[in-house]
């Protein structure tokens, strides 16, 4: 199965219908759960439940690089795995700018398996590229904000969270931070929701 166009990829009919809501940011999606710690001023601290992981990295300029990293793991959810299942589409995509590989950049892209799905029962992937990660409960830093994401919006709220984390040494950062994205590129702009998450540590 192709990985390069959105065209190519067999969407389920579940899928397609499940999309229909989202032009108004409606999510019917399974969303990885979380209890919320702490909300101050936008930003919260979340514990997030065990989590089980596809990963897949890319490089290239953001567009391109999401693009790709989108379609290759929508392929192996979708059925491009050794046992031709189809697993429910969870939000939040996750991505990272990991680092720079000679001239290009380097993105970390993660789907949310489904809460039923472990390593010992997920798929696996016939795709290479991807691959499987049990995450365990953890503490994330998030800030929400809408619209169309891009670079500049991404590094925006990204500072915006490190300067709410410096003021509040008792949260250490561990990792890089990620973008979230809700909401495909159909949905209105007004109403997308996206969000930055980095793990921390909370020092008592």
């Amino acid at each position: 199965m192709s990985h390069n166009s959105d065209s190519e990829i067999d969407i389920p009919l579940s899928e397609k219908v499940k999309a229909l809501p989202g032009f108004f940011g409606i999510h019917l999606e399974e969303q990885a759960p979380y209890d919320i710690l702490k909300a101050d001023a936008g930003i919260e601290i979340r514990c997030y439940r065990p989590q089980t992981q596809a990963r897949v990295l890319v490089s290239g300029d953001f567009k391109e690089a999401q693009k790709e990293a989108f379609n290759t793991l929508a392929s192996y959810i979708f059925g491009d795995n050794k046992t031709n299942e189809k697993i429910p589409m969870t939000t939040p995509v996750l991505l990272e700018h990991k680092e720079m590989k000679k001239d290009a950049k380097v993105w970390n892209m993660s789907f949310i398996l489904p809460q039923n799905y472990l390593i010992s029962n997920a798929p696996n992937p016939l795709n290479k590229k991807i691959s499987l990660h049990e995450r365990p409960v953890h503490l994330v830093a998030s800030i929400s904000y809408a619209g169309i994401n891009s670079e500049e919006k991404i590094q925006e709220y990204t500072e915006i969270l490190k300067k709410w984390l410096k003021k509040r040494p008792w949260y250490t950062p561990v990792g890089g931070f990620q973008m979230a994205q809700f909401d495909g590129p159909l949905t209105i702009p007004f109403f997308r929701k996206n969000e930055i998450h980095v793990e921390v540590n909370h020092i008592h």
